[in-house]
């Protein structure tokens, strides 16, 4: 169980902090968002006014201090001439508990922070041509972890870098070299888990253009290896490759009737091996029609797909996926609740052929963006129905509820987890069922930099699970946290 220091501090930060931080803040301040990174995505999206010296009206000195924030953004440097300084950062804290942790005898409750300060120099306007270092630290700590691993590296590591890059730009488009955070498209294939304390960071090149309504991307990095007590590095074992056209953000449809988002894409990823080396080359699109946005009734459609080929040692790979979702959103009703439907695919792995890999692989999978936030099952060889629902009852209050269910689409095949291991072989189980899921969960922005997070999954296992060995209990999951960030 969690000891009464530990519940005492989760009661702190989830009451105490927005309290105090509320006491302190003017009632319209609000921290502006300037980089992709979790330091300078503000609690709130209210724009703030022009706060340099020369801008700034004459206040009192307590007025100024409640608008400390504004203050440390856009610091001018040189008169003015467009040189600004921003300084960002966050402070988190997160509990969790496990009962039957997936689905099997193990119960755990543990507790993370987090602490990141970023710096966002840049010279020029990006209405024009400007250049941009940004740079983030991070301090990441777990706390009585006894699950399998331990604190993983994805769970703490001590005082390193997040972020080092530097912009060369144009507009919206952008030159970007160093280390940095890389999620593409719906996050599908390619993402930047939050929720995993330390982030994910990859190291390399990323060309980013925009010509009208279109939009090209360009990136050749390699990921990041965490090293909890050591400095750590891009990763000489792996690289990846990426090449994307699509829409513009924001622009209209081509012709009529045809989807306001779309994008083709191509993956490379290689990693070297003694045994195997793999070189897995995934091409697929993603296509997203919306309709009445500003209607009482906004509907969007969305596809996705991708083959995946090229070979793991001597092996050729030959996988597939896919998913459909339709999502309707009454903007008029109080708290603009929305419902989406939808259905996934991923090939799974016959067992009856020995040169051919057909068991499909994410690349760099965010937890909790798709498939349930339990992260339980994965999506190679599993058929997932969902169903989303989200509402905000009031302002500051925004609810998410999910409910997912996993069948078997191979029967020679098991299931597997998020990472593209398997989680519960085949055994000659000739059920479908493995699993339901069930989320709910919810933030509160307790004030313009805070916010608290809670909510929980239970994960039902289905006649594959209860027959096959390897544990069938029920899965409880639950989480509170609180986050601070400027």
């Amino acid at each position: 169980m969690l000891t009464a220091t530990r519940w005492a501090c989760t009661l702190l930060l989830v009451v105490a902090v927005p309290a105090l931080a509320q006491s302190s803040q003017a009632p319209a301040a609000a921290s502006r968002t300037t980089a992709t990174s979790a330091t300078t995505a503000s609690v709130s999206t209210v724009p703030v006014a022009n706060t340099s010296p020369s801008a700034a009206p004459q206040e009192s000195g307590r007025r100024r201090l409640a608008q400390w924030d504004e203050a440390i953004k856009d610091i001018p440097l040189a008169g003015e001439r467009p040189i600004t300084l921003t300084i960002g950062g966050q402070a988190r804290w997160r509990e969790e508990f496990f009962r039957a942790f997936n689905t099997g005898e193990l119960d755990d409750d543990h507790g993370q922070s987090r602490i990141l300060i970023s710096a966002d120099l840049q010279v020029g306007e990006r209405t024009g041509r400007y250049a941009r270092l940004f740079a983030e630290g991070r301090d990441a700590q777990s706390y009585g972890r006894s699950l399998p691993g331990g604190a993983r590296p994805n769970d703490a590591d001590r005082s390193d870098v997040q972020n080092l890059w530097i912009d060369l730009g144009s507009n919206k488009s952008y030159l970007r070299v160093g280390r940095q955070e890389i999620s593409l498209a719906a996050q599908r294939l390619f993402g930047v888990p939050d929720w995993s304390n330390t982030r994910r960071g990859s190291q390399g090149v990323r060309l980013y253009t925009e010509h009208g309504r279109f939009a090209f991307e360009g990136i050749q990095a390699r990921p990041m290896v965490v090293r909890q007590y050591a400095r750590n590095h891009a990763d000489t074992t792996q690289q990846f490759r990426t090449l994307s056209l699509g829409s513009a953000a924001g622009a209209a449809p081509l012709w009529r009737g045809l989807p306001a988002t779309w994008q083709a894409y191509w993956y490379e990823q290689q990693i070297e091996s003694a045994s195997a080396p793999v070189r897995r080359l995934t091409t697929g699109g993603r296509l997203m029609w919306d309709w009445g946005k500003k209607s009482a009734l906004a509907r969007s459609l969305e596809f996705e797909g991708a083959k995946q080929g090229g070979a793991i040692g001597a092996r050729r790979l030959d996988g597939w996926f896919w998913v459909g979702e339709a999502t309707v959103r009454w903007t008029r009703l109080r708290g603009a609740p929305s419902l989406a439907i939808g259905i996934e695919e991923a090939s799974g792995e016959n067992r009856a052929t020995a040169n051919r890999q057909e068991a499909f692989a994410v690349l760099y999978p965010a937890a909790h963006a798709h498939g349930g936030y339990a992260d339980v099952i994965g999506r190679t060889n599993v058929r997932e129905l969902h169903l989303f629902s989200t509402w905000s009852p009031v302002r500051s209050v925004n609810l998410r509820f999910a409910a997912y269910r996993f069948d078997r689409l191979r029967l020679d095949d098991g299931v597997w987890t998020k990472q593209n291991s398997v989680f519960r072989a085949a055994s000659g189980s000739t059920a479908r069922h493995a699993a339901d899921e069930l989320d709910l969960t919810g933030v509160w922005k307790a004030t313009t930099h805070t916010q608290v997070i809670f909510g929980g999954a239970l994960v039902l296992p289905g006649a594959f699970l209860r027959n096959t060995p390897g544990g069938a209990r029920t899965e409880r999951w639950g989480f509170v946290g609180t986050a601070f960030t400027f």
